[in-house]
């Protein structure tokens, strides 16, 4: 998508013609874009997110240059996903407020009229939670970057002067929101368990095509196998059913592996293996051994989730006489016509209160939260492990899944150094901790044991461990350094539990190290090689 991508000369004068370029499968003046070519993952079947479509927006022509700029610019830039998603948002917000408004031009959009919009959008949207109130924000983020865009490319019909905000967009609706509680989709364990315990239970083919042309063609349960996988994953939907054959595997030391593709926080699909438990490998090998004939009927024959679609209405063979198609199964609808199904049959929940006494419709997203919880508030992983599991790309966004109090989050750190056995550490600090650790194994009240090494340290989360450096008695020396894995500092220890995040850590070192020196840049190869004999020390001292 890099060709996509256009240099802006703010010292020319004369606006740039883009109408003949070509965006995908389209052109620049085009009323449709075509995006479905340069789509990353090629099973997405919905039409908002293969195409941009500027025809609603005919009525309000003087618009459209400066949107499809930024569309332009965006798509160099971001998914082709982001983009749609983005702009099907916007548009129907936009034209409304000018509808209202009486405007037919983004031209009277000064600073007064944009903090308008956003006071319109926050009328709009009254009682709206925080995930709603965070698109609101970007949708009012894109139109100022559409203004700002068109300004640099001399279009016409803009505002002259560009709009100056004393805090930004994403701040004013932060604040807006600051009085809202955090969303808790996390499920009560009562329902968790149930909706594990009927997902078991449950057979997995549902019909079995024994005459006729389907003949030998079998409907699989679904919703039992994606349930299951998700609730012992924390995958997204999507990375559960685009699945592929040959996805889980065992190593030497007999555990076992699940390789998924994420897309969602990555602008290309990463390949990502992560651990799974032997029952959940067990299933999936069911899955693959059922889905066999499907694979060997259907046109994307790598998948192990399909359904039995009938053939286009178009063609000339009867509906009653056709032989049924394996096509494959997509997420867009996967709560309505799988999962909430499920949960009727089953006479399960299909709502829940949460902590803050909100009623939350229970959906694959759900499963997602209720696994992340279980694992630090239960399971005493650490976030940060958990942070490696989901492949974010900041604890921040991990820590959005988990819905625990501060104090709640360092007993789950604490007890998982209590349980670890093996903290490794370099110095005074790390050596006394180890000490206090060694004294409380016995003691099951783990709220008193943080509330007593909290007057003795610091306990200060990082992806590679916990610093205990008390900031009270000042600042760190190596304070704001996230990856911070010093051998020689006293104040940092780390255990087994972290050894996924280092080994994950040595892989990225080394690729970025061969990059270094196949194009010459000697300093930062020097700065990486240093980085990697670091972390390759912690890994040898953890394994032995």
């Amino acid at each position: 998508m890099s060709n996509l991508a256009y240099t802006i000369s703010d010292t020319d004068s004369t606006p740039i013609i883009l109408e003949d370029k070509k965006i995908a499968n389209s052109y620049f003046k085009d009323d449709v874009w075509d995006l479905s070519t340069i789509l990353n993952h090629k099973r997405t079947n919905v039409a908002s997110i293969r195409k941009l479509n500027f025809k609603p927006l005919e009525k309000k022509q003087l618009i459209v240059e400066p949107i499809k700029y930024y569309c332009y610019l965006r798509l160099g830039e971001v998914k082709p996903m982001t983009v749609a998603n983005i702009y099907a948002m916007l548009v129907p917000k936009l034209l409304a407020f000018m509808e209202e408004y009486q405007l037919n031009s983004l031209e009277s959009f000064n600073k007064e009229y944009f903090l308008i919009f956003n006071q319109w959008l926050k009328r709009h949207s009254a009682n709206s939670k925080p995930n709603t109130l965070k698109n609101l924000a970007s949708i009012a983020n894109t139109l100022l970057q559409i203004i700002t865009t068109g300004q640099s490319f001399k279009l016409s019909h803009l505002p002259k002067e560009p709009i100056i905000l004393e805090i930004s967009v994403w701040q004013w609706w932060r604040a807006l929101g600051s009085n809202n509680n955090k969303m808790d989709r996390s499920i009560p364990l009562n329902i968790w368990k149930n909706i594990l315990k009927k997902a078991w239970s449950e057979p997995s083919i549902t019909q079995t095509i024994k005459r006729g042309r389907s003949a030998g063609l079998i409907r699989i349960n679904n919703v039992k196998f994606a349930i299951l996988i998700q609730a012992y994953t924390g995958l997204r939907i999507s990375e559960v059913l685009y699945l592929k054959k040959g996805a889980a595997e065992k190593d030497q030391a007999n555990r076992c592996w699940l390789e998924v593709e994420i897309e969602k926080t990555q602008i290309e699909p990463t390949s990502h293996k992560i651990l799974i438990p032997n029952k959940i490998y067990t299933l999936i090998q069911e899955l693959e051994k059922l889905t066999q004939p499907l694979r060997e009927e259907a046109q994307d024959k790598e998948y192990l989730f399909y359904i039995l679609s009938k053939v286009s209405k178009k063609t000339s063979i009867s509906q009653e006489t056709q032989r049924f198609k394996p096509i494959t199964l997509e997420s867009g609808k996967y709560n309505h016509y799988l999962l909430r199904p499920f949960l009727k049959r089953n006479n399960l929940a299909l709502t829940f209160i949460n902590i803050f006494n909100e009623e939350i419709k229970i959906s694959s997203h759900c499963f997602r939260h209720t696994y992340a919880n279980i694992a630090v508030a239960q399971q005493n992983i650490n976030p940060t492990v958990l942070q490696t599991h989901f492949k974010h790309l900041s604890i921040e966004m991990t820590m959005h899944y988990i819905n625990l109090k501060k104090e709640e989050i360092k007993n789950a750190y604490i007890k998982g150094m209590i349980d670890s056995g093996n903290i490794y550490t370099q110095g005074k600090e790390g050596n006394s901790f180890k000490k206090v650790i060694s004294k409380n194994n016995n003691n099951k009240d783990i709220t008193s044991i943080t509330e007593n090494i909290s007057k003795m340290f610091g306990i200060n989360p990082l992806p590679f461990g916990l610093c205990l450096f008390d900031f009270k008695r000042g600042h760190c020396p190596h304070l704001g350094v996230q990856s911070c894995y010093k051998v020689d500092c006293s104040d940092f220890i780390t255990n087994k539990s972290f050894l996924l995040n280092f080994q994950h850590e040595k892989e990225i070192l080394e690729k970025q190290l061969n990059h270094c020196n196949q194009y010459g840049y000697m300093i930062e190869a020097k700065k990486t090689y240093s980085h990697l004999q670091k972390v390759e020390t912690i890994i040898k001292n953890i394994q032995e």
